[in-house]
């Protein structure tokens, strides 16, 4: 709602101190007046802090579930036919409006001069929030959406703001490097301004990618010009949240491990998924099309998935009703769904594949099913939202399909094997168990993987083919982040699953995510503002 975002908001600040739990926060940042709940003044430190995991949280709700169900993460039975309706953000859009962007606005306005680095800061986790939204809805109130002197923001078209974030990030960069001191409150870098700068630069490099398709931004130009350049290029340097461990008195686990590791799994892992994981020749039944090119087990599937049950489940486990779908009930433990299966769920969550230890830090699956409880593995997952992996990635599809320099099938493999890396060592520090054991992730299991795509890639005879195995790999890389394979597929038309293994029902693909009713009723600027989720959002260019 318009009005609960015009405000500067920095209430929640004892209760994210409980919640959050992280060492970058000091108890004493909370002795700011008799209520801790509702602040009278700009505390930089618990101002940024708060954004940051607000920001986070929110993002791991709706926006995260809903993309990764559209790209074939996972199934949710309310979207298998990407179902999506005028009330469906309706909570996370003012959430996001209300919680960190108001607080990252406030401040921006009101860090004095010699603090300069909150500003700067802010001002990236600010572009970077936009960056994302404009992604997910395409236009939206941007210019005069914190402006407290305007009351009803009218919508922004999605190429004007990413300029102006481009600009924006610029100012924040300059901000940074006039900062002198330390920054208290950061629970992402821990005050680390360099790796402030990597991250905004590489923000830069994402979204001159993201806008390759389109002429309104010199995408070739930027992106050749930032890859060189001081970017996100170690694991050291990720731009990520990792949750703690907490369970009680107040909660501060990874979202999705507090909603899969409680007995009763919340989704389905998606079949396709688990297909191009365990890469054993599956046909698709529906097109006769092998779902995966691979011939070799992904060495990261026992850290992203775990299994509860042996077999089938005993036949417990109801799928493909009416029959139809493309991949099936695969066995084994790994019980799953096809988008767009319309069976009925029932109590069958204990039963389900679900996390594993990567990235909600649960278990690395050793062939020993369980069904798995809040007791299970550490919570301290992650939510990787700018990484190094990622940028090899972006550059092999930048090099492959623009005049960006580079050797994509290189990058391809530095891509691969950079989230191997990230995934083994997240593994073996919220499981250390697994060092050693002939479950861990191991070297030649990593070669042999990459020499693998590496043959189907070589034999590729089209350059859209060679693009499906960098967006498929891609895609796997970046499992539990649905928002980037959301915007992935929508920018290149791959992983070719809609080819592989269709959609059961073939409904339309949704190209944007819909402003809520709730805000267009009350925003008199918004009355003639008509949402179509199949319309492409500016840098989807067919």
């Amino acid at each position: 709602m318009i009005l609960m975002y015009k405000k500067s908001i920095y209430w929640g600040i004892g209760l994210l101190m409980a919640i959050i739990g992280l060492s970058a926060c000091s108890e004493a940042l909370l002795d700011i007046n008799d209520d801790p709940n509702v602040s009278t003044q700009l505390v930089l430190p618990n101002s940024l802090a708060f954004s940051q995991v607000s920001l986070v949280s929110n993002l791991l709700e709706d926006p995260n579930t809903n993309a990764g169900s559209f790209t074939r993460m996972w199934y949710i039975t309310a979207l298998r036919n990407y179902e999506q309706n005028q009330g469906t953000y309706s909570t996370s859009w003012t959430n996001m409006y209300s919680r960190p962007l108001a607080n990252l606005q406030s401040i921006i306005d009101g860090a004095p001069e010699d603090q300069v680095g909150y500003r700067g800061i802010a001002r990236l986790l600010k572009a970077y929030t936009f960056s994302v939204m404009v992604d997910l809805f395409g236009d939206l109130p941007y210019f005069d959406a914190l402006n407290p002197e305007v009351t009803f923001p009218a919508i922004d078209q999605g190429a004007a703001i990413y300029a102006d974030i481009l600009n924006e990030i610029d100012i924040a960069l300059q901000e940074l490097g006039n900062h002198t001191g330390a920054i208290q409150g950061d629970v992402i870098y821990n005050g680390n301004l360099a790796n402030w700068r990597k991250m905004g630069n590489t923000l830069k490099l994402k979204m001159y990618a993201q806008t390759r398709r389109e002429n309104s931004i010199n995408s070739v130009q930027g992106f050749s010009q930032m890859i060189n350049g001081d970017i996100v290029g170690q694991l050291s340097e990720d731009f990520q949240l990792k949750y703690g461990s907490q369970q009680t008195p107040n909660q501060n686990r990874h979202p999705l491990h507090v909603n899969h590791y409680n007995q009763a799994t919340a989704y389905w892992m998606d079949n396709w998924t688990m297909a191009n994981l365990l890469n054993d020749g599956t046909i698709s039944a529906t097109t006769g099309l092998r779902v995966s090119y691979r011939n070799v087990v992904d060495p990261r599937l026992r850290y992203y998935i775990f299994r509860q049950v042996p077999g089938d489940g005993g036949g417990a486990v109801v799928t493909c009703a009416g029959g139809g779908c493309p991949v099936g009930l695969i066995g084994n433990g790994f019980l799953g769904r096809d988008a767009g299966d319309p069976s009925a769920f029932s109590n069958e969550g204990a039963l389900l594949a679900t996390f594993g230890v990567y990235p909600i830090a649960g278990l690395v699956d050793t062939d020993e099913p369980k069904t798995v409880t809040a007791a299970d593995g550490t919570g301290r997952g992650i939510f990787p939202m700018l990484t190094a992996y990622m940028v090899k990635f972006l550059h092999a599809e930048m090099a492959l399909t623009t005049e960006v320099s580079g050797t994509p099938l290189t990058l391809l493999q530095e891509g691969i094997r950079l989230s191997m890396q990230k995934v083994r060592a997240f593994g073996a520090e919220e499981m250390p168990s697994i060092v050693g054991s002939p479950f861990e992730m191991q070297d030649e299991a990593i070669e042999a993987y990459i020499d693998d795509v590496t043959e189907a890639f070589s034999n590729a005879q089209t350059q859209e083919e060679q693009l499906n195995i960098i967006m498929t790999e891609y895609q796997l890389a970046l499992w539990g982040n649905g928002i980037e394979t959301y915007n992935n597929y929508r920018r290149t038309g791959f992983p070719d699953f809609s080819i592989t293994a269709p959609v059961m029902g073939t409904p339309p693909f949704p190209h944007r995510f819909i402003i809520p009713v709730s805000e267009l009723e009350t925003n008199p600027a918004l009355s003639g503002y008509s949402p179509d989720p199949f319309e492409r959002v500016f840098w989807a260019v067919p």
